[in-house]
């Protein structure tokens, strides 16, 4: 039987209420309910009714509760001794993010980290894949998304805001655009595949096609480009730096969302909550990240 059902179902004998167990576990409401129906269809019994919105134990919720509540004390004892060093702030933590916030953000924010906390080695896993937590692929996760997984846990740090920018040749050269409609009179660094689908790109497509002389399929590339002088192009504040000024906001794209994510057996870490403590307040006072609102 999954701990995971178990703990679930404890949490909401405890609370009464599936949402505050959810909380409490800081997990979704729909995988507090996920939990439950498994938990119950394990069983082949019902263990709770709903009754005027509570959540009321059955008998058969009855007796169960008693030995969950035994077994939850040897699970996180269980845990505790097989953590022992967790309490201590000493250990490996991996970390896995996308290439952009490795590149440039991370390097700088791992060495104060290492400053704070010298016993903590951070392995960075640079990537945009899905990690699968429950096998400790990684401790820790930085992902751009606006849709979490449910099987983890975390808060959105910042949203990443969109503009048009471009390097300082190019400015010298065409000068600095003052609205949107401006870009008529520039060059543009276009998009292609599935980048091209984003609501911003299609915005600019919409409007400055014929502005537009080199395309990529790459954020990363398109900065790259943008770097060289090839144009001005739309990127998140988190490609847009080394060498590139913010021109212009562009409301047409949506704004992403930059989470910080763990599994729930690992947010009581020590090393693990510490460091994600730290990554929280350095995103959050991030110049690049301020300015683009």
């Amino acid at each position: 039987m999954d701990w995971n059902y178990l703990r679930t179902f404890h949490a909401v004998a405890e609370t009464g209420s599936l949402t505050k167990a959810a909380d409490q576990l800081s997990i979704s409401h729909a995988t507090a309910f996920r939990h439950i129906r498994a938990f119950e269809n394990q069983l082949g019994s019902r263990v709770f009714d709903k009754v005027k919105g509570h959540y009321v134990l059955t008998d058969a919720g009855e007796e169960i509760l008693s030995l969950a509540r035994t077994v939850a004390v040897s699970i996180e004892d269980i845990e505790r001794r097989g953590t022992g060093s967790d309490v201590q702030l000493k250990g490996r933590v991996r970390l896995t993010a996308p290439a952009s916030f490795s590149y440039y953000f991370l390097p700088a924010y791992l060495s104060e980290l290492r400053v704070e906390y010298p016993e903590i080695a951070v392995e960075l896993l640079t990537s945009n894949d899905e990690v699968n937590m429950s096998t400790r692929a990684a401790e820790i996760a930085l992902r751009v998304t606006s849709a979490p997984p449910e099987h983890l846990v975390g808060r959105k740090l910042i949203d990443i805001g969109w503009g048009i920018y471009a390097s300082d040749v190019y400015l010298a050269r065409r000068g600095m655009p003052k609205t949107v409609m401006d870009l008529k009179t520039h060059t543009l660094i276009g998009a292609v595949g599935s980048l091209a689908r984003r609501d911003g790109f299609v915005a600019l497509d919409a409007d400055f096609r014929s502005q537009t002389k080199v395309r990529c399929d790459d954020l990363m590339a398109m900065a790259s480009l943008a770097r060289q002088g090839e144009g001005l192009a739309l990127l998140p504040a988190d490609m847009a730096v080394d060498a590139l000024t913010r021109c212009l906001n562009f409301p047409a794209a949506s704004d992403n969302q930059l989470w910080l994510l763990t599994h729930p057996d690992l947010r009581n870490v020590e090393r693990v909550r510490r460091v994600m403590a730290f990554l929280a307040a350095a995103f959050r006072r991030e110049p690049a990240f301020r300015a683009v609102h």
